[in-house]
């Protein structure tokens, strides 16, 4: 299957934004991190510190995977710092009715190429600890760990 990289259409972009508030206010009460009924505001509140221009915040790019047909498989949220010619992931996601065969390596896969065309040789990302899925997925494309927080609860 090919897989294209393209501009998030920026109708697509509010139910976008609204979606990842949500799953990301989940995966912050899985880790315990915030309480569930503050999460989501939390959530709404960091993502907006981050993209003070939504959409159209300088170096934030948002990308759509796409098949041949223009299927849209899922999603990137990639920020650029094309002076330090790195990327970091903020956002990555296969939608679920796509998950299970192998899409997310192929995206990855031509996510490095879209950055090598922009001429960035860093790409870093952050992995929450009880996604083992998806952290298995980046050590086989060879992502190294480079921080861990650990953390134990006292009852």
């Amino acid at each position: 299957m090919n897989l294209l990289i393209a501009q998030m259409q920026e109708d697509d972009f509010p139910n976008y934004l609204a979606h990842t508030s949500q799953e990301y206010a989940k995966e912050k009460i899985k880790t315990g991190t915030w309480p569930a009924d503050q999460a989501l505001i939390l959530a709404q509140a960091e993502i907006r510190s981050l993209l003070p221009q939504g959409m159209h915040t300088p170096n934030h790019h948002f990308l759509s995977l796409i098949d041949e047909s223009g299927i849209k498989l899922g999603i990137f949220w990639l920020h650029l710092a094309p002076v330090q010619k790195e990327a970091f992931i903020y956002d990555f996601e296969i939608y679920e009715p796509f998950r299970g065969h192998k899409l997310g390596q192929l995206a990855m896969q031509n996510l490095f190429d879209y950055c090598r065309a922009l001429g960035i040789c860093k790409i870093s990302l952050h992995v929450f600890a009880h996604n083992q899925r998806a952290y298995h997925v980046y050590k086989k494309l060879g992502f190294i760990e480079t921080d861990i927080n650990m953390t134990r609860l006292l009852h």
